[in-house]
């Protein structure tokens, strides 16, 4: 089969996956919109560290997630 460098053959598309909306609050005190979405760094998938945006005003924050456990 033939390669079409001008991706004009019929089958399968290229679907853009779009970012995940999470439901959580912004942290801008001015801003009162609920709906992020979680920004992922490439390399740091298991980093313990989450950044998200929100869908409003566009703020960033990051949230740690795990950590040492006393006994």
């Amino acid at each position: 089969m033939p390669i079409d460098p001008a991706g004009t053959t019929p089958g399968l598309k290229k679907i853009e996956e779009k970012p995940k909306e999470i439901h959580i609050r912004c942290k801008n005190p001015q801003c009162d919109s609920i709906l992020a979405i979680e920004i992922k760094i490439a390399g740091q998938e298991n980093s313990g560290y989450h950044l998200y945006q929100c869908c409003k005003c566009k703020n960033t924050w990051g949230i740690a997630t795990g950590g040492a456990v006393n006994l």
